[in-house]
C-alpha cells in the first residue's frame, strides 16, 4: 500500500515522497487515460493523486503537489529524433517566462521528450528543479507530424560544467489535447517499427532525476 513518506513545502507547491508498506521506496508514476497513477515498483501497489490527496490533512490537500517519483519508461518506444526545439520555463502554464532555451529535441516517447539545449547558465539549475518546473516546447520542421508547442512537467536537469552550456533535459507531457496525443503515439508508433529503437535499444532514456555538477 502507498503512503505518504514525506512532505516539503516551497511557496505554496508541495514537494512529496512517497513509500510502500512493502518496504520498496521505488515508486513509479504512469499516464493511464489522462489520469497520472504512481506504483510500487516491487508489489505493484497502486494510488492515483487525488486517492493519495484523501489521505493527507486539509492542511496540505488544498495546495498544488509535485511528487518526486521515477517515469515507468522501461516498456515504451521512444525513437531518436533531430530536430530544433525552443524551450519556454515557466513555473506554471500561465506564469511568467523564465527563460526560453534553444536546442534539439533527441528523444521522443509517448509520453515525454529529451531536449539537449546550447544555452544553459549553471545558475538555472537550481530555480528550475526547486520552482520552475513547466516546459512548453515549440518544435520545428521538419517534424511537421507533431504537435506544437508540446506541454509538459520538467523531470530532468543533467549537465557537466565541462559541457556547459549544453545540458540535457527530460520532459514529462502534461495537459496535451486528446488529438495532440494521439499525433506523438502515432509519431513514435510509426517510426519505431524496425531496428533497435523499438525496444529502446541504443535509445538514450529520458532523464528522470535531477543533477547537477
Amino acid at each position: 500500500m502507498l503512503k505518504i513518506a514525506s512532505y516539503s513545502l516551497r511557496g505554496q507547491v508541495v514537494r512529496v515522497k512517497l513509500k510502500c508498506a512493502c518496504g520498496n521506496s521505488r515508486i513509479f508514476e504512469v499516464r493511464e487515460n489522462e489520469t497520472l497513477v504512481y506504483f510500487c515498483s516491487k508489489c505493484r501497489s497502486r494510488k492515483t493523486l487525488e486517492e493519495l490527496k484523501k489521505d493527507a490533512s486539509s492542511y496540505w490537500r488544498g495546495r498544488s503537489w509535485i511528487i518526486e517519483c521515477e517515469s515507468d519508461q522501461r516498456a515504451q518506444p521512444r525513437v531518436r529524433t533531430d530536430f530544433a526545439a525552443e524551450l519556454t520555463i515557466k513555473a506554471s502554464r500561465y506564469s511568467p517566462t523564465y527563460c526560453v532555451l534553444h536546442g534539439r529535441c533527441m528523444v521522443l516517447s509517448e509520453t515525454g521528450m529529451l531536449i539537449v539545449v546550447a544555452d544553459f547558465r549553471e545558475s538555472y539549475f537550481q530555480d528550475i528543479t526547486s520552482a520552475y518546473r513547466f516546459g512548453e516546447v515549440t518544435i520545428s520542421k521538419p517534424a511537421g507530424e507533431l504537435p506544437s508547442p508540446l506541454t509538459g512537467r520538467i523531470v530532468g536537469v543533467r549537465f557537466r560544467p565541462d559541457e556547459l552550456p549544453q545540458c540535457r533535459i527530460g520532459i514529462t507531457f502534461e495537459g496535451l489535447s486528446k488529438e495532440a496525443t494521439e499525433m506523438v503515439r502515432r509519431y513514435v508508433q510509426e517510426h519505431s517499427q524496425a531496428g533497435p529503437a523499438d525496444t529502446g535499444e541504443g535509445v538514450p532514456r529520458i532523464d528522470t532525476t535531477t543533477s547537477g555538477p
